[in-house]
Order: C-alpha cells, then structure tokens, then sequence
C-alpha cells in the first residue's frame, strides 16, 4: 500500500510544476512576441527622406538591399508623407518584371534643376551596388554571351551626389560602385567625391573552392584562372579569390591563410560610438580602396589573414592585407561614409525587423559555427552600424558622436 500512496504523492506534487513549466513555454513563444511586436508599434516614426540607388536586382527578391530595408522598418523611419519604404519600390535602378521584361528608374530621367528639386527634398542617399544586371543573371541563354543588361553609374549620379555633398547631406556609398560598368572618367569624378582610392582589385571568400561542390563560385573565376595557368584546378579548400582585370590570385585556407575568412577589426573608439564588435568575420564581397586624396577618417579595416606564403603573394601583386572597411569623411556638416564591402546584400528574415528588442535574440538567427553564414555579419556588425548613422542624423548629432546602440 505505501508505494501506491508515494506514487500519488509524486504525481500530485509533479502536476503543478508541469503546469507552471508549460505556461512559461507558452508565454515565451506566444506573448513575448506579442509584446515585442506592440512595443514595435509603439515606438515612434521618424522621418527621413532617403534616396536609395541599387542597380543590381536581378529578381524580386530584392536580396541585394533587404539588410537596408530591414534597418528602415526597425527603426520605423518613413518618408516625409509618412508612408514606410518597401523594399521592392522605394528604390533607383532597376526593376525586374514577370516574363523577362524590366524597367529602369534612373537620375538619367530627370535634368539639373529637377536634380537640384530632389536633393532639396532628400535627406541621405544610399549608393547600395552599380554593378548591374546581365543576361545570365536574368534568365539569358548561358550559351549565349553574357550581356549588360543595366548598371555602372553615369553623370546624372555624379550630379546628384555632387549636389547632395554642395548640400552638406548625408551621402553613404558601397562596393562595386568604382568597378566595371562604370566609365572611368565617372569613376575618377565619384572617386574624388569620396575621398577614396579604388585599387581595382575586388575579392570574395567561398566556403569551398571546389569547382564540382560549390555552385556559388562563379565559373568566370575558374576560366580566368584557367586562361592565365593552363586547364588544371587545383583548389578544393575554403579560401578568397581575389581578381582586377584579367588578374587573379587565391588564397586557399591552410596554404595561404592562417585562418579560414577575412575579418574586420575595429578600435575600441569606434567600437563603443557605434556599438561594433572589435573583430567579425566578413564572407562575402569586398574591394581594395585607400584614401589618397584627402584624410578620412577610418572606422573599421579588413584583415586578410595570411600566412608568411601569402604574405609574399599579396606583396607580388601589390595588394595590402590591411585595408579600409569603413571610411568616413567629415569636413562638412555630414559625413561621407564608404563601405567597402558588399554589406547590405544580406538575406536575412524579414519579418524579425516587426519586432522591438529583437537584436537581443540575434544568436537565434545565425550559425556561428557556419563560415559563410553573413547573418552573423548583418547582426553584429552592419544592423548597430547602419543603425547608429542614422540615429544620428535623425537626433542631429555631431558626426565624431554617433548614438550608441
């Protein structure tokens, strides 16, 4: 008889905290939400007119500035009628349509005093990617040449950009805007605007090199390769490709590097105005520039971590493996920034930007253990970054005082 009443002791004093665990379960997953999602909505608008220029959307995912579009819609800005921006309209460049057709919205439509209209009117512009869109990204015959369909900046951008700095408004500027499609003489003009020297080189770090695992790596870089070096392919490794013109190099992960992906460091100065970790791995898109034209300020510098042997190659083809990350200038009453890397190009999960607080759980949303997983880039680097700029010309700080996250 006693071991049945110890049972129903047991199973008595068992129940309640079953009970108690699953509503803590419940209140977890369904009313913190809630609540974080209210506090969403109760967090005040702010009106900022921003002007954002990507010419490289080849679909309607629109992938290649959703990280921005995110930031817009957790930080609740709006344009100055109060509407939230939408990531698949509120942009210049190019807009792609069912059945192979697009249209372009360009500052090529408008003439220099609508020019001059618009600028009175914006408050930042944001120059995500001029890289284009071609035929093969676009649904093109692969077997037919792979052609320009739209992109490179062009002299009504340079207009626009020149007049938004003879305004002192806020200018922010990405890779690829330097690079092929561009015309070198708008190159130099924008190149002069920023304060920024462009190396030509252009690199990426791939998760393998393995030309039969990897559909991500771009069967142009194994054919230059190939042209220069003869028909073998001797890379299966993680590592970067680096390319400017017909010039390659790799760096392959345990010959050339020491470790497996580039990363960014920043100074403890910068760390705590912008609320930026002291080192993150970067995997994805950058480019080579230096500041020679005039003194900017740097925020934060890639580190291509190479070995005594890639060392050696790097200095062969004159490549630096401490370059600039982030750039700003600030003579004027807003700064310029130039971000180095492809950084807004980031697929991360939309409808998290509806949700207050949200960065607190940003460990949910990425693998850490996952080399080429950017998320962990956006989250911990870009999301306070972008975020802390634009606090600041919202609250009207001074530039050498960004908010802290």
């Amino acid at each position: 008889m006693f071991p049945i009443k110890r049972d129903r002791i047991l199973r008595f004093i068992r129940r309640p905290l079953e009970i108690v665990l699953l509503r803590y379960i419940f209140g977890f997953m369904v009313l913190g939400p809630t609540l974080m999602y209210v506090g969403w909505l109760a967090s005040p608008e702010h009106k900022l007119e921003i002007v954002l220029v990507n010419k490289s959307v080849p679909d309607e995912n629109r992938t290649e500035h959703s990280a921005i579009n995110w930031i817009f819609t957790q930080e609740r800005l709006t344009s100055n009628d109060g509407t939230a921006y939408d990531k698949n309209s509120d942009y210049f460049g190019f807009f792609p349509r069912l059945g192979g057709d697009f249209v372009v919205r360009d500052f090529d439509q408008y003439d220099s005093l609508e020019i001059v209209e618009l600028v009175n009117s914006t408050d930042l512009v944001y120059l995500a990617d001029a890289y284009g869109v071609y035929s093969h990204d676009y649904g093109g015959d692969l077997n037919q040449r792979n052609r320009l369909l739209y992109g490179g900046l062009n002299k009504s951008d340079v207009a626009f950009v020149q007049e938004m700095r003879n305004q002192n408004k806020l200018v922010i500027g990405e890779f690829a805007l330097f690079g092929p499609p561009t015309p070198h003489a708008i190159r130099d003009s924008m190149e002069s605007i920023f304060g920024v020297g462009w190396s030509g080189w252009i690199g990426r770090y791939f998760i393998s090199l393995d030309s039969t695992a990897n559909d991500a790596l771009p069967s142009w870089v194994i054919n230059l390769y190939q042209d220069k070096h003869g028909p073998s392919w001797p890379y299966h490794d993680s590592g970067v490709v680096l390319v400017r013109g017909s010039e390659i190099l790799i760096l392959e992960y345990g010959k050339e590097l020491n470790l497996e992906t580039p990363f960014i460091e920043t100074p403890p100065v910068h760390c705590e105005g912008f609320g930026l970790p002291e080192i993150v791995n970067y995997p994805f898109w950058f480019d080579i520039v230096s500041s020679p034209h005039r003194e900017n300020q740097v925020i934060s510098i890639f580190h291509l971590p190479v070995n005594d042997r890639g060392d050696s190659l790097l200095t062969a083809h004159g490549i630096p493996k401490l370059f600039p990350a982030v750039l700003r200038e600030i003579s004027g009453e807003h700064p310029f920034y130039y971000f180095s890397g492809d950084f807004s190009d980031n697929p991360v999960p939309q409808n998290t930007a509806y949700f207050k607080g949200i960065a607190w759980l940003q460990s949910f949303f990425y693998n850490s253990n996952q080399a080429d997983d950017r998320r962990e880039f956006f989250w911990r680097y870009y999301r306070p970054l972008l975020t802390s700029i634009l606090r600041a010309e919202i609250e009207g700080t001074l530039p050498n005082n960004p908010v802290k996250q």
